[in-house]
C-alpha cells in the first residue's frame, strides 16, 4: 500500500523550551515564607519540581527569579538556583545533542534521577538482527537474514538521505516517518510494490519489539 501526494521528509522540529523558578502557595497558607520551585517548560507543556529552598514573598523578585538582598542567606539560595538552572540546561543540552525527545516530563525524570529508558530505530534492529544470526538453523534461514540486513541498510539510507539523522529515537517515529519510508523505498531506491511491502513488514516487526517492551506507548 502507498500513500503518494502526502508529505514525506519531514523533520524532528525545534522544541520551544524555557525554564524559570517562582514561589508556591501550600495549602493552608496564612503567611510566611513559600517553597521555591523549578518549572520547566517545553512546547507549552510544563512540569514543577521542588528544589528544598523556601523564600518570603517579600524577598523574592519575580522577573530575576531569584531572592532579593546581599544577605548570606540569599546569596546562598540564589547560587543555588544557579546550580539548578545549569543542570537543567545540560539536560537539555545533551538531549538536543543526542538528538533524543525532550519533553517537559522526560526532562523532570532526568534531573530528579528517575530517566526513562530510550531506545533508537537502528539500535533495535541491529539488536534483532544479532538475535536472527545467533539462531540460523533453528528457526531462521540465511536468506532470512540478508533479508533483515538489507532492510536496515534502506532505513539507514532513508533516515542520512531523507531524513539527515544518523538514527531516530523510536518514540520520535510517527505516521510521517512510516509515509516517508515507503516513498522511499520505491522512489529512491526502486523496490516494486513487493518488495516495499516485505520491507514495512520487517519495520512492523521492529515496532512490535519496542511496544512490548513499552519503549513505545503506542
Amino acid at each position: 500500500m502507498c500513500f503518494y501526494g502526502e508529505s514525506v521528509f519531514s523533520k524532528i522540529p525545534k522544541e520551544k523550551y524555557s525554564l524559570s523558578f517562582f514561589l508556591k502557595k501550600p495549602k493552608n497558607y496564612k503567611s510566611g515564607p513559600k517553597p521555591i520551585y523549578l518549572r520547566i517548560t517545553v512546547d507549552c507543556q510544563q512540569k514543577e519540581i521542588s528544589v528544598g529552598r523556601q523564600c518570603d514573598p517579600s524577598r523574592w523578585d519575580s522577573h530575576a527569579n531569584r531572592v532579593n538582598g546581599s544577605k548570606e542567606d540569599a546569596r546562598s539560595i540564589n547560587s543555588y538556583l544557579d546550580t539548578v538552572a545549569h543542570k537543567v540546561a545540560e539536560i537539555h543540552h545533551t538531549f538536543v545533542r543526542n538528538e533524543t525527545t525532550v519533553t517537559a516530563e522526560i526532562m523532570k525524570l532526568k534531573f530528579l534521577g528517575r530517566d526513562i529508558e530510550r531506545k533508537k530505530l537502528l539500535e533495535v534492529f541491529a539488536e534483532h538482527n544479532a538475535q536472527v544470526k545467533a539462531l540460523l538453523g533453528r528457526g531462521f534461514k540465511p536468506n532470512t537474514l540478508k533479508g533483515y540486513n538489507t532492510s536496515i541498510s534502506h532505513l539507514r539510507s532513508y533516515l542520512e538521505q531523507g531524513l539527515k539523522r544518523r538514527d531516530i529515537e523510536v518514540n520520535n517515529i510517527d505516521h510521517s516517518f512510516v509515509v516517508g519510508y515507503e516513498f522511499f523505498l520505491r522512489a529512491n531506491l526502486g523496490c516494486s510494490e513487493v518488495s516495499a511491502a516485505k520491507y514495512i513488514k520487517h519495520f512492523r516487526k521492529i515496532i512490535r519489539i519496542c511496544i512490548a517492551h513499552r519503549w513505545i506507548r503506542h
